[in-house]
């Protein structure tokens, strides 16, 4: 049966435990396949393939239907369509939306999953369609790597995808989902369908890089954007050894690289 994330922020967990390893999240909108109950949990499926455990109190199983995802960091759903007012809630970049007849000239009225209404500024969403829209390769490679920079600085959180705490492999699930896209939330190649084995040699802008257990993406001149425990988050490196920012052990460790084109 189809879910739907009723909470800003949904952690999805290894077990049927909050003490258990902290695996992915989860977003406002949201849809989810319920596998099975366990105590105050439930075993889900996620629309990008991943399985894990999430609250009950995360999840209602009323229909809801979306139109726009919020690109900004976060997205203030507001009470009126005033700033100066508080959030019912805020929404992390990703998160799934209703947009209803009505709002203002710089305000969309949001209906939310609980019936209430909200505003929130409309540069701040697009709509869903937008995600995948027609791109030439020049276009969406950059598009990737844009998407990446925004969370540059983000501080190192594993199984993060926000811009509170983001992981590598958060890292390149959320450059290519707010694109489109949908890649395995791990770092496993073999595990991403759309993706295609190529060489660092003929590597472009946009392409995946696999380490052991790692996972990044190239910019192009040798550098490279991820989000590591050794930069304390979302930060570049370079494979070329005359950069300050040379990393050797990765130079010599990389496993795979991989494309979609």
């Amino acid at each position: 049966m189809e879910y739907v994330v009723i909470v800003p922020l949904c952690p999805i967990y290894k077990e049927a435990s909050v003490d258990s390893e902290y695996a992915d999240e989860a977003f406002y909108g949201q849809k989810a396949t319920v596998i099975e109950e366990s105590g105050d949990f439930y075993k889900i499926h996620t629309e990008y393939d991943y399985t894990g455990y999430v609250l009950k109190t995360s999840l209602s199983d009323k229909p809801y239907e979306t139109t726009h995802v919020v690109t900004s960091a976060y997205g203030d759903l507001l009470r009126e369509p005033k700033n100066c007012l508080g959030a019912y809630l805020a929404v992390p970049r990703g998160s799934y939306i209703k947009v209803v007849e009505g709002g203002t000239e710089r305000y969309a009225e949001v209906e939310l999953t609980d019936g209430r209404h909200a505003f929130i500024h409309k540069a701040n969403i697009l709509p869903v369609p937008a995600m995948g829209r027609e791109r030439t390769e020049a276009e969406l490679r950059r598009d990737i790597v844009n998407t990446a920079r925004l969370y540059v600085g983000t501080s190192y959180r594993w199984g993060g995808k926000t811009a509170t705490g983001i992981d590598c492999s958060g890292l390149a699930f959320m450059s290519y989902y707010m694109n489109g896209l949908h890649i395995y939330r791990d770092a496993h190649f073999e595990k991403s369908p759309i993706l295609k084995e190529t060489t660092l040699e003929n590597a472009k802008e946009g392409d995946l890089l696999f380490f052991p257990g790692h996972v990044a993406i190239y910019i192009g001149s040798g550098l490279y954007i991820h989000s590591t425990t050794s930069l304390g988050g979302v930060g570049f490196n370079s494979f070329r050894e005359d950069s300050p920012i040379f990393n050797a052990y990765l130079k010599e460790h990389v496993e795979q690289v991989a494309t979609i084109f």
